[in-house]
């Protein structure tokens, strides 16, 4: 039988009989249990040129897949002032554990029309590319599997099917400004095509050129390839899986960190009253100036339990208005959370970032908590360094300045804080059996902040380590340390406006976590 759309008589035609229709179809709906059943996304990339066929495949696909579990993306260009994160969007659109996602005009259009209209060279063109290398490295790193198609079609066949929708009242509306535009520069776009496809063909996300035959051998062979990738990739995760085994936790080490901090250092309540009004108003002038600069804070805090992020963080929140600042609370993640790669359930807490967003608990989580609790594989918390490290990247690259805090308490005040709140009512919320249960782990979270400050300590994503023993004393150090860096990023210093208190106590600094060098072997 024919498979009819509306573009047939200008793009092409479908004829599949009805028995290789009904074999595909079948294939296709048994695929989709196969991923639901390995619990793990499926990304598929249409790329190519207008009457290539990338549409009437997305049009099959959505036709002949079971919509519940599918989910298709098509994006217009991307505002860099509205969103200058560049992977936000499609951090935030890949599909959950299970499900099957289409990606149209995907992150290599915009290195495609950057380069072939020379608004950035070869090296810009691969700086974009090592992004989107890095982006599908994570996901396949977690299981997605990826399966590029770049259908083509030279210059010639582009001018026959725009004249074809030109001369149609019909199809007309299809023709978009920038098509002939495209079609005059066919040459260039070729040439960036072979770059991009060299330089991001990779086992773990290769790319299928689909450019021989009609259409109904284009989607022929699409489809099989669909099938056959998805169907070998299952059962090698299944094998991966089967030969995983868990290793014995070594003894920890004793953390180093610890060493670099005063945690006897006091502030009375005089002191503490005293110099809170003028850091509030310091950070408030400087967060008034990253505005000015369009530029956004995000602030991230780790600790043990009771360790004083709650009260730091609202200091912090008290300089700036509430419509400037969001505050997330990060508890364990939801199911819809765990069915996708970790880092997605912060992305999509920064779709809509105001001035200052705040983070009680991070990411950090992967190499703290899930480490500790085996929720991660080791695999996958060694992995997890870089891959932060490179999220960090994204986030200061799209105009942020991350800035890190781990507040750290001794174990005994910790044991003071908890029976506290264990006998103080509107505090008994604070404090349950996983509270204890991560106590008598001490020593494992000692040494995954350890490797984490190690790791993670960036120039543009610093860690700062505040003695929070004494909380007062911890909630004035933090903010001073926030206004000093802020000082330092943005080159000013609002300090002349703001007089600083008579008798202002300096405080011990609290030292820049220093990375331990590697003994030689």
């Amino acid at each position: 039988m024919t498979h009819h759309r509306e573009e047939d008589s200008i793009e092409f035609e479908v004829s599949f009989s009805n028995k290789e229709e009904a074999e595909i179809r079948t294939r296709l709906i048994a695929l989709q249990a196969k991923i639901r059943e390995a619990n793990i996304p499926v990304i598929i990339l249409l790329c190519g040129v207008n009457g290539s066929g990338k549409n009437a495949a997305l049009g099959i696909l959505r036709d002949w897949l079971d919509q519940r579990q599918l989910d298709l993306h098509a994006y217009e260009r991307r505002d860099v002032r509205k969103d200058p994160i560049e992977f936000r969007r499609y951090w935030c659109d890949t599909p959950m554990n299970g499900k099957t996602g289409i990606f149209v005009s995907s992150w290599y259009s915009d290195p495609m029309v950057s380069h072939a209209y020379g608004k950035i060279d070869d090296d810009g063109l691969y700086e974009k590319l090592d992004e989107c290398n890095a982006f599908e490295k994570t996901l396949t790193d977690s299981n997605a599997i990826f399966c590029k198609f770049w259908f083509y079609k030279n210059k010639n066949e582009q001018e026959a099917f725009l004249n074809a929708l030109d001369d149609s009242p019909y199809e007309k509306w299809r023709v978009m400004p920038d098509d002939w535009k495209n079609c005059c520069m066919a040459e260039k776009f070729e040439a960036t095509t072979k770059k991009i496809i060299r330089y991001t063909d990779k086992d773990y996300a290769p790319w299928f050129v689909i450019d021989n035959g009609n259409f109904t051998e284009r989607m022929r062979t699409a489809l099989d390839i669909l099938c056959s990738r998805v169907e070998t990739q299952i059962e090698e995760l299944k094998k991966q899986k089967k030969a995983e085994t868990k290793k014995k936790a070594p003894k920890p080490k004793k953390p180093v960190f610890v060493k670099e901090l005063d945690m006897t250092a006091q502030l009375s309540k005089e002191e503490y009253v005293e110099q809170l009004p003028y850091l509030r108003a310091r950070l408030n002038a400087l967060l008034t100036e990253v505005k000015k600069r369009d530029k956004k804070v995000i602030l991230a805090f780790e600790g043990p339990d009771a360790s004083g992020k709650g009260g730091v963080i609202s200091r912090l929140a008290s300089s700036i208005f509430v419509r400037d600042c969001n505050i997330f609370p990060i508890a364990a993640p939801t199911q819809e959370e765990i069915n996708h790669n970790y880092l997605w359930r912060f992305w999509t807490r920064l779709t809509d970032q105001k001035l200052l967003t705040v983070f009680d608990r991070t990411w950090y989580g992967r190499v703290l908590v899930e480490r500790i609790e085996h929720f991660a594989t080791d695999t996958e918390w060694k992995r997890a360094y870089d891959e932060i490290n490179h999220f960090e990247k994204q986030l200061t690259d799209g105009r942020n300045i991350v800035v890190k805090f781990l507040l750290y308490i001794t174990k005994e005040e910790q044991l003071v804080r908890f029976k506290a709140r264990e006998e103080t009512d509107y505090k008994k919320w604070k404090i349950g059996n996983e509270d204890w249960r991560n106590r008598d782990k001490w020593e494992q979270y000692d040494e995954a902040f350890d490797d984490m400050l190690e790791k993670t300590d960036t120039k543009y994503a610093p860690w700062f380590v505040v003695a929070d023993n004494n909380k007062k004393y911890g909630r004035i150090q933090a903010m001073r340390l926030l206004c000093e860096h802020l000082e330092k990023v943005l080159d000013y210093n609002p300090c002349e406006d703001i007089p600083a208190p008579e008798k202002e106590k300096e405080l011990p600094k609290t030292k820049k976590n220093k990375k331990k060098k590697k003994k030689s072997a």
